[in-house]
């Protein structure tokens, strides 16, 4: 068992770097299963078969209500409530099984088969409804279990894409401090504010290891997502990492549709945001540039008019779902920034 600080801040979820198998067999309970494929088919056959396996591929809130009804429906109460949820596989994955536990009333095991968004070391269960990301519950793991050979065996990218959720401390940051200056949200806290600081300079030193996608880059990212889970849970928002750059992502996936992998479109963001802000986007594009992370627009399908309409209109956006205060709401936003910004997120590699 390892056990990771949070500088003081809350607790972290119990954590094992371990084989899946083996600590799926260790649990003793059956298992209902929330997965994506891959890489599911890759660990069924050395895994008793699971009471119920759920296919993990919609966040939508009616989609996960009609699956617990089925769950609910296709099996005996008490063979439902003898089982342990284990989510595997990524962020939908971890979330769908974060949902099924919390309406079952089950034990819950993370098991994440890559680390491109920290959804495995949070409590807050996000959901999809009416094409908004909606946080509508907390439900705190018995167990993450991190197996680093089935992590490394993922596409490289996907790892890579793991910066995008600790690179929006500096956004967050910033964001924060506005809103708390002029007197909205959550008062700001030196602790947390230490915690991102301290995080956005471990991510700069390692960034490298990250985008050779070492066994010691992927550790890291799984300590900084423990760090972060625990710091929300105990501060009961997430404002240190969780800003304009965010709430851009979240009106550009409200906007088109389109879902792409969670940690690249924070890291494009963050880059377009942080020129937004006048806050180094120097530094966040280089810790982009050399943690190899796909974040060009090209790359991520993000279509120009698409960037253009959802940063210029993103105030209005934020205030009609009672988002957290940032500079979007602070700064009015030119059409001349705008330019910039796409400019700026235009100006990465591509990958």
């Amino acid at each position: 068992m390892h056990e990771l600080g949070a500088e003081g801040i809350g607790s972290p979820f119990p954590y094992e770097e371990v084989d899946a198998v083996e600590a799926l067999h260790g649990l003793g309970t059956p298992l209902v299963v929330c997965a994506n494929d891959p890489p599911w088919s890759r660990l069924a056959p050395a895994l008793p078969t699971p009471v119920a396996m759920v296919e993990s591929w919609n966040m939508d809130l009616l989609h996960l209500e009609q699956t617990v009804t089925s769950l609910r429906e296709a099996h005996p109460p008490d063979a439902l409530a003898a089982s342990t949820v284990v989510g595997i596989g990524g962020g939908t994955a971890l979330d769908t099984a974060k949902f099924v536990a919390w309406q079952l009333g089950l034990p819950l095991v993370q098991v994440p088969s890559i680390t491109s968004v920290d959804a495995g070391f949070t409590d807050a269960i996000g959901v999809r409804d009416g094409g908004n990301v909606r946080y509508i519950a907390n439900i705190v793991p018995q167990l993450v279990v991190l197996d680093l050979a089935l992590v490394l065996s993922a596409p490289a990218h996907l790892n890579r894409a793991g910066i995008g959720d600790i690179l929006s401390c500096h956004t967050g940051l910033f964001d924060w401090r506005l809103a708390s200056d002029a007197g909205h949200g959550a008062a700001w806290n030196d602790r947390l504010a230490a915690l991102g600081t301290t995080l956005l300079d471990e991510l700069e030193a390692v960034a490298d290891e990250v985008g050779a996608v070492t066994e010691a880059g992927v550790r890291w990212i799984a300590s900084a997502y423990r760090r972060i889970g625990a710091a929300c849970a105990w501060a009961g928002h997430s404002r240190f990492e969780e800003g304009s750059e965010h709430f851009w992502a979240y009106s550009y996936e409200h906007r088109t549709g389109a879902h792409p992998v969670h940690g690249e479109i924070i890291a494009c963001a963050v880059c377009a945001l942080a020129h937004v802000q006048g806050n180094d986007p120097e530094r966040a594009r280089d810790i982009v540039v050399r943690s190899m992370a796909r974040a060009h627009p090209d790359d991520i399908a993000v279509a120009e008019a698409d960037f253009r309409v959802c940063l210029a209109g993103l105030s209005a956006f934020a205030r009609e779902r009672e988002l957290d205060v940032s500079v979007v709401d602070l700064r009015p936003i030119t059409e001349r920034q705008v330019d910039a910004a796409w400019a700026f997120a235009s100006s990465l590699p591509r990958r």
